[in-house]
């Protein structure tokens, strides 16, 4: 049993009408070439094997009486592993188009909460014998680290592995705690919640004494239009319907690594730099480009050693400028690269760990009411950022799923009320593996969006090379 930090739970209290808090990805396998085809009785097999290494694969949510606590996961005494992989057929010829067309609509429907908070679809008859896997897992139980945590264990370097350890035991699930001792013990953590807050709150004022010099420093640039709020309202400041469109393409490691290396900027930076061009022609296309740089939420792992390993949320958020009023690819680059240290620095300037700790002293009724609410109420002059964009870390080297060789590994992230757009790339072997998804009634044509980042990521290129 384990119960859920106040950011963990908040990704189930985001939930309402047409926006889910599970995140997923869709995996293309070579299965024709493997010692034996991947199916989803292979992967139940595989998983019945691995599962006592991600205990919480078998646990589910039990709430606390009254929400007077957050929630629990507790072993599920009835698990069924048949309820959670299954196959899906496609028709003939099995193009991307219809496997784009089934994860957009596996991925528009929230996850069952009476059961363990994830599944995942094995599709056969792709067109060159490929096999897809589409995953689904609340985010409630992972972040993208955590994720990379969990494909380490299903996942393996040697074709041939096949071996577990340590071996798995028996199921024995804990008993279910009774609604009593949880009251209990909700009471018990209520009554001591003044207190703990008070530390937290010193340890905060400490910290941010101790930072006081760098907080100085950076007060000027917390007038930005990305700190204040005041970026312009664009087409994805919208509310989603029930529907998804996933559009996935692929940008090479290597290429990217070669403007980085003319220009001296990051990978990071190029990335942000190719989204912000493709989202200024498109938007300039569809004749929606806002004078002013638009605004973009990043995601940053704030793991330790602690963590590390730990499954549940250990992440916060950078708010920068995405320079779509810059015109020139490689002055886009430069401001990139200026906005982000900026905002990394002043993120690195306060004590996010210990900030983030605060949301554990909201009962799941308060931060359910607040984070529903932080979506509909838009105060004077503030818009939610325009898109997430987020950049996950993986393998650069090949992966193994019951012998089938992983070729492609595309995210498929989560939208909300006021920021309808999410560009999620994952780095796998040699290539940066992006999702972008969004709602096909707010922004229908999302190719073009992928087709225009791939454009400016061309056109980058050129100059950056260029230069040399």
């Amino acid at each position: 049993m384990k119960q859920l930090t106040g950011m963990d739970a908040a990704f189930l209290n985001i939930e309402t009408g047409p926006v889910y808090g599970h995140t997923s990805s869709v995996a293309i396998y070579d299965s024709e070439n493997a010692a034996e085809r991947l199916t989803a009785a292979r992967l139940r097999e595989r998983m019945m094997s691995r599962i006592h290494l991600i205990p919480v694969f078998r646990r589910k949510l039990v709430s606390v009486p009254l929400d007077l606590d957050q929630p629990y996961w507790c072993d599920d005494p009835d698990f069924d592993i048949n309820a959670h992989i299954y196959d899906v057929g496609i028709a003939a010829p099995g193009s991307r188009d219809q496997l784009k067309e089934l994860a957009s609509r596996i991925v528009a429907k929230p996850l069952d909460r009476s059961r363990p908070l994830w599944e995942i679809a094995v599709v056969n008859g792709l067109e060159d014998g490929q096999t897809a896997v589409i995953s689904t897992v609340h985010h409630s139980l992972i972040d993208g680290g955590s994720s990379n945590d969990i494909n380490s264990v299903l996942l393996d370097r040697d074709p041939d592995a096949d071996q577990t350890n340590p071996p798995p035991q028996p199921y024995n699930p804990e008993p279910t705690p009774d609604p009593l001792s949880m009251l209990t013990s909700a009471m018990t953590a209520n009554a001591l919640r003044p207190l703990k807050a008070a530390k937290l709150q010193w340890d905060v004022f400490t910290e941010l004494v101790q930072k006081s010099p760098n907080i100085a420093k950076l007060a000027p640039s917390m007038t930005s239009s990305a700190v204040t709020g005041t970026a312009h309202n664009t087409v994805f400041n919208a509310k989603p319907t029930n529907r998804r469109i996933w559009e996935p393409f692929r940008v090479s490691l290597a290429e990217v690594r070669q403007i980085r290396k003319s220009t001296g900027a990051t990978v990071n930076d190029v990335v942000m730099a190719i989204c912000a061009g493709g989202l200024r022609n498109w938007l300039s296309a569809n004749d929606c480009l806002p004078d002013k740089p638009l605004t973009a939420s990043i995601p940053v792992s704030i793991r330790d050693d602690s963590t590390k390993g730990a499954l549940g949320n250990q992440v916060s958020m950078i708010i920068t400028e995405l320079p779509t009023d810059v015109d020139d690819p490689l002055e886009r680059l430069k401001a990139v690269n200026e906005a982000m240290k900026s905002a990394k620095e002043m993120h690195d300037a306060l004590p996010m760990a210990q900030m983030i700790e605060f949301g554990d002293f909201a009962t799941p009724g308060m931060t359910s009411m607040v984070a529903r609410a932080s979506q509909r109420i838009s105060m004077a002059g503030q818009v939610m950022p325009s898109v997430t964009i987020s950049n996950v870390p993986g393998p650069q080297w090949a992966m193994y799923l019951c012998g089938a060789k992983l070729l492609e590994n595309y995210p498929v992230s989560m939208i909300v009320d006021g920021q309808v757009l999410n560009i999620t790339l994952l780095s796998y072997n040699g290539s940066l593996d992006f999702g972008i998804v969004s709602c096909p009634n707010v922004v229908p044509d999302l190719k073009g969006v992928a087709d225009a980042i791939v454009a400016d990521h061309q056109a980058l290129l050129a100059e950056a090379t260029k230069k040399k």
